[in-house]
């Protein structure tokens, strides 16, 4: 549990009314708001007795500089203006100075309630992550590195245990298997349309049938490419998707 406010007296009477309280570790207190965030971070408190008006960084910047890691918060205050503040700050209780000693163990209490019922709940699950995709490939070039950008390969051609990446007028090789470059590009932007061909589908202008089922893709430098009938689908998925 931790105390915050700037007046000295305030934080001893609440001092001497927790240490009554034989199930209360009292883990430190602060005068103002900066100690209050650093102390906070620092000791995760599950309990703070927040004062609102404090020069420079008050209670409720505190608590809105403090994000989703939040402990319980109990106000203390001699303002009974910002109750309603207070509560949409999600405070637990707002004790107005100078409290009773009945008042104040009623807020305890909540305190007592509220912190048990979060030690129960069950953990959140993880959320999600999104996948990872290639923005930039690394390649030595000329002596030196080149950073190039995914969104600058027009297509990519196998090449034994290498690929080629095709940008422009030029052709830089990779070291990688289809399959794992398939897997490192977003679908959203490289379509596989044959077993050694990945196409940029920013670059691709239009679409020709050919005979035996085989399609030509055309992109917008005029190159074209053979897709097989086999990755047809690979190229209707990606059309079928959401901009």
């Amino acid at each position: 549990m931790l105390i915050v406010d700037d007046e000295s007296p305030a934080r001893t009477r609440l001092r001497h009314c927790l240490e009554e309280a034989s199930d209360v570790e009292i883990v430190g207190s602060a005068r103002d708001g900066r100690e209050a965030l650093r102390l906070i971070r620092g000791l995760t408190p599950d309990l703070v007795f927040l004062d609102v008006k404090m020069p420079d960084i008050d209670g409720f910047d505190v608590l809105e500089q403090l994000g989703t890691m939040k402990p319980v918060t109990i106000f203390v205050t001699a303002f009974d203006s910002h109750a309603i503040r207070a509560f949409e700050a999600q405070a637990l209780d707002y004790l107005l100075k100078p409290f009773s000693h009945e008042r104040f163990e009623a807020a305890l209490q909540r305190a007592r309630q509220a912190i048990h019922a979060r030690r129960m709940a069950p953990p959140a699950p993880p959320a999600a992550e999104a996948p990872k995709y290639l923005e930039r490939i690394m390649l030595k070039s000329d002596g030196g590195t080149l950073f190039l950008s995914v969104d600058d390969i027009k297509w990519i051609e196998a090449a034994g245990v290498y690929v080629e990446l095709h940008v422009g007028t030029k052709t830089y090789l990779y070291r990688s298997s289809m399959i794992q470059m398939a897997e490192r590009l977003d679908p959203h932007r490289f379509v596989r349309i044959h077993r050694s061909t990945l196409v940029n589908t920013a670059s691709i202008q239009k679409v020709q049938p050919r005979s035996h089922g085989d399609y030509t893709v055309v992109l917008d430098d005029g190159t074209e490419l053979v897709m097989g009938r086999a990755h047809r689908e690979n190229l209707d998925v990606w059309l079928r998707q959401p901009l």
